[in-house]
């Protein structure tokens, strides 16, 4: 896969966290996906236990 090379400005702050969150060898593009899919599970379990709060029957086909 072809690289992009944008820069996304971020305060020193910003930078220390996301530093800490990686592991040693681990690509910052390897890190925000990996956080990129975490934020998609998180949301989509969200969902699942809103509806279920609401009442509401969550198709299968509707939840993914």
């Amino acid at each position: 896969m072809s690289m992009a090379d944008k820069r996304i400005p971020v305060t020193e702050e910003t930078l220390e966290k996301l530093k800490r969150l990686g592991h040693k060898g681990q690509t910052y593009d390897e890190l925000i996906n990996e956080m990129m899919e975490a934020y998609k599970k998180e949301k989509f379990i969200k969902m699942l236990k809103e509806r279920r709060e609401e009442g509401h029957f969550v198709d299968f086909d509707e939840a993914f």
